[in-house]
């Protein structure tokens, strides 16, 4: 992991293009996905990568040997949905490593703007400690933030019901 400083920019136009690229991805995708709620994702069998083949060879018998299908499964969605999982994967393939590397600089970012802030407060403290004028409004404004911490971490949990 590089240890240097980020120092990253965005032109007004580059984050127009941007958003310009999402509203499009969001706009081809919208149709077609659908939100579940953790429990609903928790409920259903999973389909992987180790499940295409057995997947492809179902679907490849049931096309050759109808008459083994229960009236219930319909062969051609089978095909459908095997043909879009396939599509969605390999779009999903492209999207991870940007979204895990968002991820990353995002995390690297909001890193470095604390701890100099960090860096920054240290300074005040020192600084209102010492009785230099100005240091006071900016050492009650900055600690609030670490008064809040200590409230929430001294708060006693609810008993559960």
């Amino acid at each position: 992991m590089s240890t240097d400083n980020l120092r990253i920019t965005f032109a007004a136009a580059d984050l127009q293009k941007i958003s310009a690229a999402l509203d499009a991805l969001e706009a081809a995708l919208a149709p077609v996905l659908i939100t579940l709620t953790g429990k609903e994702v928790q409920r259903l069998p999973k389909a992987s990568d180790a499940s295409l083949p057995f997947i492809q060879q179902a679907l490849d018998l049931a096309e050759q040997q109808p008459q083994f299908a229960p009236g219930y499964i319909d062969i051609a969605g089978l095909r459908l949905d095997l043909e879009a999982w396939q599509q969605l994967q390999s779009i999903g393939r492209r999207l991870q490593p940007l979204a895990t590397n968002l991820a990353s600089t995002n995390v690297k970012l909001g890193s470095e703007a604390y701890v100099t802030a960090l860096a920054f407060y240290n300074s005040v403290q020192q600084a209102h400690k010492q009785g230099i004028s100005g240091a006071q409004d900016a050492h009650t404004t900055l600690k609030a933030r670490f008064e809040q911490s200590r409230a929430k971490a001294a708060k006693p949990a609810a008993p559960k019901a």
